[in-house]
């Protein structure tokens, strides 16, 4: 198997790992009007990858998020990281606009533990924005 391809699968099954932490996050039914939140995020290196293949690039002090549209919604749902679809489902980062989690808030330690595990998979955050950081290890 070539080098790109093995890249390739690793990447693949990157993704699918950090779909399947997203998959147990709890639904929110949002109403779209919390964008005034939506800047200087920190995420990991798969992360970012995925943003930027949907044409995206996000830096860590980006004010507002770049990902935003021109009506304030996000460009890259879908791809979006884990910190952002941590908003609104923690107490700590509970959403102005009254948006609550379909079977109550998840806890700050299960919060910090699904960081840590897609930091595990996706790398460490790149906090410069700018490629792969060199002092990950």
């Amino acid at each position: 198997m070539t080098r790109r391809r093995r890249q390739a699968r690793g990447s693949r099954d990157r993704v699918a790992e950090l779909e399947q932490i997203y998959a147990e996050l709890p639904e929110i039914e949002c109403q779209g009007l919390c964008s005034a939140s939506c800047n200087a995020i920190v995420m990991s290196a798969a992360e970012r990858q995925r943003i930027r293949e949907r044409g995206v690039d996000i830096a860590p002090l980006d004010m507002p998020c770049p990902a935003l549209s021109q009506f304030n919604r996000c460009t890259v749902y879908d791809a979006r990281p884990l910190i952002c679809r941590l908003y609104g489902l923690v107490e700590q980062m509970a959403c102005p606009w009254g948006c609550r989690p379909q079977g109550g808030f998840v806890d700050d330690a299960t919060a910090h533990w699904m960081l840590r595990r897609v930091e595990k998979i996706g790398g460490k955050p790149d906090l410069r924005g700018h490629g792969p950081d060199p002092h990950a290890g």
